[in-house]
């Protein structure tokens, strides 16, 4: 394909990205409302949906035979994510939005070092048998992650049952009118998050850019795209739990479709695969989000500048794990 179509392919997509991801967080944000479903919970189910994405990016780097380059994506993906957390936290940092956060983000955050932990394990140690091509690291992810979401749905619902909660904000519409526009934009979040993404890639490799740091941070950014701008418009609209947990749900599926990825290469266990660089990635995660915890934990109102300080430390840890990675290569 001509690159001067790639690219005008490119910025359609980042438009047509940023309007459905849009959509997707408002009739998230409406099935909330009149179902009385935890933001939390909606979070990790319009995170599953900004995730499809990434599962393309994998499929497609299993189907070139390159399965570390789809662990790097799904890993650097949820890096990435949590960079753009960090700069919304800063850009919305008079409403110190980390502080405004319920029971059900702080709760995902503890999946995400749980499941992080384990891929840090399966990266890590060499396990003397699998099942079948499928590694035992990959199995415990899917157990987990399951488990883990039943699990935290059933507290944030106990707790949103004991509140009184009237549909304020979309009162015109019917439950089955906002399900259907909900699905529509995940199917269709699906389909322009796919292009951007094969776009952003098709142009690194294009420009020569493909296996430098800007190539890769162009390639990282198309696929978070989705995330940001759905966590954006979730704090516009001060739903602050649903936006901080779609994010964080974001990353647990990514980590989930780890194993995916797992069953579908037939060859051997996926983690035998990885090179070393994706242990750095994976432990600057862990990092990243206990700053993320800290700053939803801590009880006392911050000045602005004071409250920026642990999302600024994200922003250096990304940087600095970023550079470490490439520098391995």
């Amino acid at each position: 394909m001509n690159i001067y179509l790639t690219i005008l392919l490119f910025i359609l997509a980042a438009i047509a990205t940023y309007f459905v991801a849009t959509r997707l967080a408002m009739y998230g944000d409406a099935i909330s409302e009149k179902t009385k479903t935890s933001s939390a919970f909606m979070g990790i189910i319009i995170g599953a949906a900004i995730s499809l994405p990434e599962l393309t990016s994998s499929v497609t780097a299993i189907a070139i035979d390159s399965p570390d380059l789809a662990i790097g994506n799904l890993l650097g993906s949820n890096l990435f994510n949590l960079l753009a957390l960090a700069v919304l936290d800063m850009v919305y940092r008079r409403e110190q939005i980390m502080g405004q956060t319920d029971l059900g983000s702080k709760l995902y955050i503890y999946l995400v070092i749980v499941m992080t932990l384990i891929v840090v394990a399966g990266l890590s140690l060499t396990l003397p048998a699998s099942i079948f091509h499928i590694g035992y690291s990959s199995v415990i992810l899917v157990l987990v992650y399951f488990f883990g979401v039943k699990w935290i749905n059933k507290q944030t619902e106990e707790k949103v049952k004991r509140k009184s909660r009237k549909n304020e904000k979309y009162g015109e519409f019917s439950y089955r009118r906002v399900l259907t526009m909900f699905i529509l934009s995940a199917i269709g979040i699906m389909i322009v998050g796919t292009v951007l993404t094969l776009t952003a890639d098709r142009i690194a490799e294009s420009t020569g850019l493909g296996a430098s740091f800007v190539g890769s941070f162009l390639v990282g950014a198309s696929t978070s795209l989705p995330d940001a701008v759905s966590v954006a418009t979730a704090l516009k609209l001060r739903n602050y739990s649903m936006g901080v947990s779609s994010l964080l749900g974001s990353n647990a599926f990514n980590i989930m479709l780890l194993s995916f990825t797992d069953a579908i290469y037939f060859k051997t266990n996926i983690f035998q695969h990885a090179s070393p660089s994706n242990v750095i990635t994976t432990i600057s995660s862990i990092l990243v989000v206990l700053v993320i915890l800290y700053s939803i934990t801590r009880k006392n109102k911050r000045s602005t500048l004071f409250y920026m300080l642990p999302s600024a430390l994200i922003v250096v840890i990304y940087f600095i794990a970023t550079f470490t990675v490439y520098t391995m290569k």
